[in-house]
């Protein structure tokens, strides 16, 4: 497909089945809109207890504050570089509220489960505080410049954690890579980020080979644009065949496809469009498109 022709079919797609937030994202990373719309947007899945619901991540339909949904929040600010320190704040507030006495936090909250969901979030693992999104939502919001007591506490939980831990997956190594990423200049980050990378090749739901035909994390999750500083962990043979690959995955109907059972098919359209719109991003990033 032509690059104008895969443009216009990924946009009518996300004009037609992507919610408010996407296509404010949409808007602001394609057509100049302003970030504090996204902002605006987002701000109506904000709750009272200052974290964030209401199934902005899709795979949980439920209003409860969740850290997953946190997480989907400041990765969607990052993306459209906008920085909110009443956001960062209240959500450090709510984290608190529900952390480990270590400061780690889990993906998901018990009343998670009180609601529709995706099956893989139905068992007990993602309850337990772990580095995983403890790490990214820490992060993250060093990115934003938040200053908070628990903020500090996680953050020194991340730093004992990647120094003794090995590992396993490749989700939390990419949110371990996200939390690194804020302090590029010290010694300690240059020897964990190439402790991590030795861990990528063989970590669960890593996916090197091409084509994609399950759920996973390519390189180019973790390198979604040349200037990521984890662009240098890849061969560019291998980020090569992975953008052909992405490419050619585009559905007919313009969207993305995901692969994994979304609980409804509006939670399906949701990431669709969300997976879509990444894809347009990396693909421009990499002058694809």
């Amino acid at each position: 497909m032509h690059r104008d022709a895969r443009f216009a079919k990924a946009a009518e797609f996300i004009w037609t089945h992507a919610r408010l937030l996407e296509r404010r994202v949409f808007a602001c990373r394609f057509l100049d809109d302003d970030a504090q719309l996204v902002v605006n947007a987002l701000r109506a899945y904000q709750n009272r207890d200052g974290g964030f619901g209401h199934a902005l991540e899709p795979d949980l339909r439920g209003p409860d504050s969740q850290p997953v949904f946190v997480d989907f929040a400041l990765t969607t600010l990052r993306e459209v570089g906008a920085r909110d320190a009443e956001i960062g704040g209240r959500v450090c507030d709510f984290l608190a509220s529900i952390a480990a006495p270590s400061g780690a936090v889990p993906a998901i909250l018990a009343t998670a489960h009180q609601h529709p969901r995706a099956a893989h979030w139905n068992g007990d693992s993602a309850l337990q505080p772990s580095l995983n999104f403890t790490s990214g939502i820490a992060g993250q919001l060093h990115w934003q410049g938040i200053q908070h007591p628990w903020l500090e506490r996680a953050t020194a939980y991340c730093w004992a954690e990647l120094r003794n831990s090995v590992i396993g997956d490749a989700h939390s190594l990419r949110s371990a890579l996200v939390f690194l990423d804020n302090f590029g200049g010290e010694r300690r980050t240059r020897e964990l980020t190439e402790q991590l990378a030795t861990q990528l090749p063989t970590a669960d739901f890593f996916l090197a080979d091409v084509p994609v035909t399950r759920y996973g994390l390519t390189p180019l999750h973790f390198a979604p644009s040349p200037r990521t500083p984890e662009r240098r962990l890849f061969s560019d043979s291998l980020i090569e065949a992975h953008l052909d690959d992405l490419a050619a995955r585009q559905a007919a109907d313009g969207g993305w496809p995901i692969f994994w059972d979304a609980p409804g098919e509006t939670a399906r359209n949701e990431w669709r469009a969300r997976w879509t719109l990444d894809a347009l991003s990396v693909l421009r990033a990499y002058g694809r498109l």
